[in-house]
């Protein structure tokens, strides 16, 4: 719906309201979900009730927020339901880590409470925007700074976090050697190297180059991690399905990506160009989401046979429409032949289109799957 807005605009459509829709539903409704009840199963906490009211309470609170963002955006009750949502997440997250006690001390399991723990810190953000509302700085770089420290802490936190999680259990429960103390030290590494990280959200406001040089310590922090993490499982062999290869292996790629993406924006010039160019943001954006984030997730679902993968198109259609936007938004904000501009708009909502139909087709296959099985 956003892309066929460029192409044909409709006056019923708010695009900044349902825009906020898009990110809000993307982040706590797709992947927060996903990661959510990975845990449950994971953990063997899915047959609690008191997890289950909460969770369809969560679910309740999202669809209101669908309804809500896109007729008023930030109104009062938009911004009452993603209280409420918070409020319960924490409760929810709350009796997580209290569960995770009593298992044993397994690498997976850190990188749990870490991704849980992140979630309580990264909401410390949306809390503090009431005082700068309040105080009528709703549109100065401190409302901004805020925003940004949220979204770091998820996605970059909270997201990877829970995807690393998600691996280290996968290598555990085939009882996949791996080297552990490599894996600990990837994580605090990955784990120090957020705080200064997120200084490199902030540098498009010039706040000086004392913080260009500690963003650009957390870039380095988080490569030093990646090195450990592969070092780490080098060499392991383990049996996968020739599509959740794929998919793992784009994650990884596009983590790597994006991480030297993250120490190249500590230069000045480059942090500037980063953020006065709209599509390299959003760009940067979907390759986390999706590409490192969303991509792992379904790999890991398929896995656990939570999902049986009886057709490979859904994830050739994803594949190829994460592919085709991310090299036409890149290319849209480099390019400067008029001739590809007139056509990006429909290129691009071409490819959105093969994401669309790849995951729709996704689930409706596994959807049809547990309908059989009941």
């Amino acid at each position: 719906m956003l892309r066929w807005n460029f192409i044909s605009p409709q006056p019923w459509f708010d695009y900044p309201n349902w825009l906020h829709t898009h990110s809000h539903i993307m982040f706590l409704g797709w992947i927060l979900n996903l990661l959510l009840l990975a845990y449950l199963y994971h953990y063997h906490l899915w047959r609690i009730k008191q997890y289950r009211i909460l969770f369809t309470f969560i679910q309740t609170l999202l669809a209101g927020m669908m309804i809500s963002f896109p007729l008023q955006g930030y109104g009062t009750i938009a911004i009452i339901l993603s209280v409420l949502h918070t409020l319960s997440l924490g409760l929810f997250i709350y009796w997580l880590l209290k569960d995770l006690k009593a298992k044993p001390a397994l690498t997976s399991i850190w990188y749990t409470r870490m991704s849980l723990i992140l979630f309580i810190i990264s909401s410390l953000g949306p809390f503090a925007l009431a005082p700068i509302m309040a105080n009528g700085l709703g549109h100065s770089k401190w409302y901004f700074f805020i925003v940004y420290y949220y979204l770091h802490f998820q996605y970059n936190g909270v997201f990877i976090f829970g995807v690393l999680s998600l691996f280290f259990h996968l290598l555990e429960l085939r009882d996949v050697k791996f080297d552990v103390r490599k894996a600990n030290r990837s994580g605090m590494l990955l784990l120090v190297s957020l705080f200064p990280g997120y200084f490199l959200s902030t540098l498009w406001a010039a706040p000086g180059m004392i913080f260009n040089l500690i963003g650009l310590f957390g870039a380095i922090l988080q490569l030093l991690a990646i090195r450990y993490f592969i070092k780490c499982v080098r060499g392991i062999s383990i049996s996968l399905n020739p599509w959740s290869r794929l998919l793992i292996i784009i994650s990884l790629l596009s983590f790597c990506i994006k991480s030297f993406l993250q120490l190249l924006s500590a230069h000045p010039d480059i942090a500037k160009l980063a953020y006065e160019v709209r599509p390299f943001v959003i760009t940067y954006l979907h390759l986390v989401v999706i590409g490192v984030i969303t991509f792992f997730l379904l790999a890991w679902y398929i896995e656990t046979n939570l999902v049986k993968l009886k057709s490979s198109i859904s994830i050739i259609l994803l594949v190829v429409g994460f592919a085709g936007s991310e090299l036409t938004m890149l290319l849209s904000g480099i390019s400067q032949f008029d001739g590809f501009h007139l056509y990006q708009t429909q290129v691009l909502f071409l490819f959105s289109a093969c994401l669309l139909f790849g995951i729709a087709m996704f689930t409706a296959i596994s959807y049809s799957q547990l309908q059989n099985e009941d």
